[in-house]
């Protein structure tokens, strides 16, 4: 007979083996250097510097901290206790490897570069201010077209007659002080309305006003900036609620039917100063990037279109000059919206551009669709293009969300996380596999030589 009982030391054999590839096996996984590396990996180590200081975190960050230390607990445990002991001994030196000062590597800045852009915007307001001057002091003939171009040339040679207030500037600066220059236009106009109200002199009081205003309000957002070095993402912030904080005022003065000047112009710039404290305060609660206040933006405009297209809808029933309150809600509820779905985007200036073209493209064809159903009514005009708007933005944002959430943050999490491993160590198999007839292997005839004394199974 081929079976024959097999010695007691072959089953000692059995059991050496095992133990020995298991307790191998385990080791290699769950070594001290790979803990050191894992517990010292530098979003971890952020996080918890950033938690340890009392800095306010995300509930995603909140959520990754936690995952992440149970799972560097659970690391721990399945070392051995030699790995344990050498990290403990090891654990300075290999600290000191992560803190050893690195020779700074070599950058070089680059140099800002004028873009049309900032010629066109700077002869601009240039132009504008010296029209309010001709127009304020009655000038005529040549003179009165003279002025403004002279005053859009000095302001293009800005660099140059002042060069140290334009040096070490960059984008984020310029961005800054056409900001400040364009609500300052707005506020300075609602100041002037404000004093002027009905007077003969309010043209002129508005005008040079608003001169001032875009002026003062510029070389204040360029110099903070240049000063405190905010964001993209906290310039194009102010910005949106700069403007939307008017026009809410504006909507809540044609529904209450204000007919004084001076308190429409008050109302004016108190929606301004709100907005600007609302936008930095905002701002300073979340890091939005210039992609992502882009795509707010965007979906602000469409839900004020789809106000409006409610409006006029409601029109027809209704002539209440209340309604005009239904835009000024899109608007809020988009902008709110916005701020909550781009939470965790971290959208790039190229996706938040890609999703306002989108949109812009997306609004043109719903108008090609009006035009082509030949709509008598308004409400179609203004529904269908913010319609089709929204439904593109919508799906952009999920798409630009979630490749971001994939590739960065949670990414990682997910990749370090959402997989199993199991290993299912069956020692019966080699008594089974003694008893198989001893003979010459074929794949032809021979599907399985011996039974597995363990598998290893991974899913991801």
């Amino acid at each position: 007979m081929t079976n024959q009982i097999k010695s007691p030391i072959h089953y000692l054999v059995l059991v050496i083996f095992l133990v020995i590839s298991i307790r191998s096996f385990s080791q290699e996984l769950y070594t001290a250097r790979g803990y050191w590396v894992e517990a010292t990996k530098e979003t971890y180590r952020k996080l918890n510097q950033k938690q340890q200081i009392g800095d306010s975190l995300t509930i995603n960050e909140v959520a990754y901290l936690q995952d992440y230390e149970t799972y560097l607990m659970s690391y721990y445990q399945r070392m051995s206790d030699a790995e344990k002991t050498k990290y403990a001994q090891m654990k300075d030196q290999w600290d000191r490897e992560v803190l050893a000062p690195s020779p700074p590597p070599i950058l070089t800045k680059e140099e800002f570069e004028w873009k049309p852009r900032d010629r066109f915007l700077n002869a601009f307001y240039g132009f504008y201010y010296g029209t309010s001057v001709v127009y304020i002091a009655n000038i005529e003939n040549a003179a009165a077209a003279g002025i403004p171009l002279i005053t859009g040339g000095l302001w293009l040679l800005g660099p140059v007659l002042n060069p140290k207030k334009y040096e070490g500037i960059t984008r984020s600066t310029v961005r800054a002080g056409n900001t400040g220059k364009f609500l300052g236009l707005i506020y300075g106009s609602s100041l002037g309305l404000m004093l002027g109200g009905e007077s003969e002199n309010s043209d002129e009081l508005i005008f040079g006003l608003s001169t001032v205003g875009s002026i003062a309000l510029g070389e204040a957002g360029f110099q903070l900036q240049k000063k405190r070095n905010y964001s993209d993402g906290h310039i194009e912030m102010i910005r949106h609620y700069g403007i939307i904080g008017p026009w809410i005022s504006t909507s809540l003065l044609i529904s209450t039917e204000v007919d004084n000047a001076n308190l429409a112009g008050a109302s004016l710039l108190a929606g301004g100063a709100a907005g600007l404290l609302i936008g930095h305060k905002v701002s300073k609660r979340y890091d939005y990037t210039r992609g992502d206040v882009d795509a707010i933006s965007s979906l602000s405009v469409i839900s004020t279109g789809l106000g409006f297209a409610l409006m006029i809808e409601s029109f027809e029933d209704n002539g209440s000059s209340s309604l005009f309150l239904i835009p000024a809600a899109g608007t809020t509820l988009g902008t709110v919206l916005g701020q909550k779905q781009v939470k965790g985007a971290h959208l790039t200036k190229k996706q938040g551009s890609t999703i306002n073209l989108s949109t812009g493209g997306a609004a043109l064809i719903g108008l090609g669709l009006a035009t082509l159903l030949e709509s008598e009514s308004p409400t179609a005009w203004i529904g269908i293009p913010s319609g089709l708007a929204l439904i593109t933005h919508q799906v952009l944002l999920h798409i630009y969300k979630r490749d971001n959430l994939i590739r960065g943050f949670e990414g990682r999490k997910r990749r370090n996380h959402n997989f199993q491993f199991s290993m299912n160590v069956m020692p019966e198999n080699y008594f089974i596999n003694q008893k198989f007839p001893v003979r010459e292997y074929s794949p032809h005839t021979n599907t399985q030589v011996a039974n597995p004394l363990f598998k290893l199974k991974l899913k991801f």
